[in-house]
């Protein structure tokens, strides 16, 4: 390799005239605007920015590869390069294997737009998104002049780069100042010239024309005061904008030249370990799209597929990647040897049916209630994407079993430690080894049908279990509102179709009814408060409960609520909902109705769940025993903390 510089203006041009480009390892740019300016203050000040590497290969072994233009206009909602099609127009290119985002963002800011949400904007507000280019603010240069009459750079203030919209750069022409003790003084001037005009200028250019041109745009006096008062420090910044531009040899660059993909990517792999590190999940994204030609759209068009499933997922690459190793029936553990080329090969050979699998999965998600706030393992879906991808029947009593083995791997959080492990003894009870020809050999799906019961024989490693204990659900029955409280309810209610209608979790005693003035007026002694609070959230007073009727319920206490009902509804929605006989719906029996419902979901989630026997491990603590336990001791007491 050897070491060289480039001017800044020679790298946009190589770019503009297509002689630059991003290997498709390269990951998707990913800077935001405030990055992007701190940079240029970074260049104003001619601090050092980083090496780059750069990859120079003949255009007839370039088309074997893939390669994508870098972002003129950047859009965070659709944030993906152009791949390169067609033949090169140069006899040699080069590829960027370090600096994509420092370069990126250089031709972003003085040749494109940045585009992405406004902070406290909604997605659906059409102004939420502003496409925005790179100006500088030239009344608010960080310059001195010193007691030598010389111009001296200020370290506690920056160059006051910032991304505007056309108009915003026109309309903000000034604005007013606070003092050091917190009172607003005079207005001051800004005027933001756009960036990108640097490089139009020519060489040796004439910053006095140049200025004179700016402040005939001045549509104030205040600004072309500023101006002719700022002259000298504003042509000191034009001076040096210029020169880092146009003069100053400040990329600097390591070339390689090697043919050999591999090669390539053994240096692409220990370069990236050192800033930013390079994940063994992008080690396999970069390894699979280098050279499948369209391998990053397809990767990318699915996580925008399943992510928009239901009420929304976040699934990323290193979710598809680990699905793509163990579908494959790769290696799972994380290795650089486990991206060797024939496991690459056969994912792409594979994807199509990987994708499938994947997207059966997310639909099966949905149908069981889940989003990304309720799905708090993602890996945890692995095992089901691997069932499907095999063969394994999507039939009424599957989906079951599947929903069972989900439900109680969340709930005993057996992926919270040794997943790798975890997943390869699974995956191994799913697959059967078929020898072939030439010491060769495939795997299979063992089973048909996905069996809860054959899964929970399963020995798991660490020894992990599917299976849950009384004190287990003792302590899930006392979980607030959330993931777990999901769990148990999803198990509850397994007639609704989350697929087709959007279920709330909701507050059978409502929520807003726990308030110091019921309190008083229910005579209820202030040393119990606590205790009505804790319980408010808790799963014995909650429910699934349709959004619409939810939304007619809302702070409408219970026995006003049920009484509205027909009887025959009152009926059934009492044993719908498994609220217990006999007990007075009145706010004032709350405790009453608590505790007695709570047994009743508990010998009900006994009957669903997988129980096995507690482990002897001394005594409970107060919060993990059940409600007549603490009773027994005169304390009321759950938790010492207040919830309101």
């Amino acid at each position: 390799m050897s070491y060289k510089s480039k001017i800044i203006k020679e790298i946009i041009d190589e770019i503009d005239q297509r002689k630059i480009y991003l290997p498709a390892l390269q990951r998707k740019f990913v800077w935001g605007k405030q990055q992007i300016e701190q940079l240029f203050d970074s260049l104003m000040r001619n601090y050092p920015f980083g090496t780059f590497l750069f990859w120079r290969l003949h255009r007839k072994k370039a088309e074997s590869y893939v390669f994508y233009e870098f972002l003129a206009e950047y859009d965070e909602r659709s944030p993906y390069n152009r791949r390169k099609t067609g033949a090169f127009s140069h006899p040699e290119i080069i590829g960027v294997l370090d600096g994509q985002q420092r370069l990126s963002s250089i031709y972003i800011g003085l040749m494109g737009t940045h585009t992405e949400k406004a902070p406290y904007k909604r997605s659906s507000n059409p102004n939420a998104y502003e496409k925005m280019c790179l100006f500088l603010n030239l009344l608010s240069l960080p310059y001195n002049i010193d007691a030598e009459n010389r111009i001296v750079l200020r370290e506690d203030r920056n160059f006051e780069f910032c991304f505007l919209t056309q108009d915003g750069a026109v309309t903000n022409v000034a604005r007013r100042v606070t003092r050091e003790d917190g009172t607003e003084g005079r207005d001051e001037a800004m005027y933001w010239m756009k960036v990108g005009q640097v490089l139009s200028w020519e060489e040796d250019p004439e910053f006095d024309k140049i200025i004179e041109g700016f402040m005939e745009d001045c549509p104030t006096a205040i600004q072309k005061e500023a101006f002719a008062r700022q002259k000298r420090l504003i042509k000191k910044g034009l001076q040096t904008l210029y020169n880092r531009i146009h003069i100053d040899r400040l990329v600097n660059y390591f070339e390689v030249a090697k043919d050999d993909l591999e090669d390539i990517l053994k240096i692409f792999v220990r370069v990236n370990s050192g800033g930013t590190v390079l994940s063994k999940t992008d080690l396999l994204f970069s390894t699979i799209v280098a050279t499948w030609d369209d391998g990053r759209e397809q990767i990318e068009n699915l996580l925008k597929t399943i992510n928009q499933k239901g009420d929304g997922f976040s699934f990323g690459n290193e979710y598809l990647m680990r699905c793509c190793l163990v579908l494959s029936d790769g290696p799972v553990v994380y290795k650089v040897n486990s991206f060797r080329y024939e496991n690459v090969q056969k994912i792409r050979d594979e994807w199509p049916k990987i994708a499938e699998a994947i997207t059966k999965t997310a639909d099966m998600l949905v149908e069981f209630g889940f989003s990304n706030s309720t799905l708090t393992s993602q890996n945890a879906t692995i095992v089901i994407a691997y069932y499907l991808y095999k063969g394994g029947n999507q039939s009424k009593e599957s989906k079951e079993a599947i929903r069972k083995y989900l439900i109680h791997a969340l709930l005993n959080g057996i992926y919270g430690s040794a997943q790798d492990q975890l997943i390869s003894v699974l995956r191994n009870a799913f697959r059967q080894e078929i020898k072939l020809e030439a010491r060769e050999k495939e795997y299979r799906g063992r089973y048909d049908g996905f069996s809860f019961e054959d899964v929970l024989k399963i020995e798991l490693p660490q020894q992990k279990t599917l299976a849950v204990t009384e004190s287990d659900l003792e302590r899930f029955l006392q979980n607030k509102k959330g993931p777990t409280s999901f769990f148990l309810l999803s198990l509850l209610y397994p007639h609704l179709r989350f697929n087709e209608v959007a279920f709330h979790q909701d507050h059978i005693h409502p929520a807003a009814g726990f308030n110091e003035k019921n309190f008083q007026e229910m005579r209820i002694p202030d040393n119990q408060w606590n205790d009505w609070y804790e319980r408010r959230d808790c799963v014995p007073n909650l429910q699934l409960l349709e959004g619409r009727q939810n939304e007619r319920k809302k702070a409408i206490p219970l026995k006003m609520w049920v009484d509205q009902m027909s009887e025959s509804k009152r009926i059934s929605s009492a044993r719908e909902n498994y609220f217990p006989d006999n007990v007075d719906l009145e706010f004032k029996n709350f405790m009453d109705f608590f505790k007695k419902r709570k047994e009743v979901l508990r010998k009900e989630l006994k009957q669903i769940l997988a129980m096995t026997k507690d482990q002897p491990s001394g005594e409970l603590a107060e919060w993990e025993r059940g409600d007549d336990e603490v009773e027994a001791e005169e304390s009321v007491v759950i938790s010492p903390r207040v919830t309101q």
